[in-house]
């Protein structure tokens, strides 16, 4: 946490442990995401947290991140911006259930590429079979992330996508390995 600017590590100081690692976690997805797809290293402060705006990688691709209680996703692109959501299945949901989750999920991911918080969540128009959604006349490709155990999510962005689904458990001590890479902290855990 030392390494993000101050106001963002009080604001996540503020939150329960198992929030904070979430957070912390899908920082350290993206800073991997970024290295991937342009070859470079990005430095956790390169992160920017506007004020009532969404998170950004100065000088990096795009991202969006989500997590659940039980897992930690983000998208990271070169060249639109991208919003995704994920939620848990819970095994004894039933089909309303969850027809309404994969609409909330949509909605949230098309909020996220758009740059809106949920105030807004009444400007998302959504197509009959979540094809798309129609945010303040913009139109934005869905996704749903199907090859997700357990979990129901969607990608937004202007154009279709290809997502390279990966997932990362959070209690896994390779997710916490993962992290103390991405942030370039001291092994905590062998």
């Amino acid at each position: 946490m030392q390494a993000l600017p101050y106001a963002q590590r009080l604001e996540l100081e503020r939150r329960d442990a198992t929030a904070r690692r979430a957070s912390l976690t899908g920082l350290g997805l993206v800073l991997v995401g970024a290295a991937r797809l342009t070859q470079r290293e990005f430095p956790p402060q390169a992160f920017t947290f506007p004020a009532g705006g969404k998170p950004r990688l100065a000088g990096g691709p795009y991202f969006s991140l989500s997590h659940s209680s039980s897992a930690v996703t983000c998208i990271v692109c070169a060249d639109t911006d991208c919003g995704i959501d994920i939620e848990d299945r819970l095994d004894s949901a039933g089909s309303a259930t969850v027809a309404k989750l994969q609409r909330w999920t949509a909605t949230e991911a098309a909020l996220k590429a758009a740059g809106l918080g949920l105030r807004a969540t009444g400007e998302v128009a959504l197509a009959d079979l979540l094809g798309h959604a129609m945010v303040r006349r913009q139109r934005y490709e869905l996704q749903p992330l199907d090859d997700m155990p357990g979990l129901i999510g969607h990608v937004a962005a202007r154009k279709k996508l290809t997502p390279i689904i990966a997932s990362v458990e959070l209690d896994d001590a390779r997710t916490s390995a993962l992290l103390e890479r991405s942030f370039g902290l001291a092994a905590q855990v062998e």
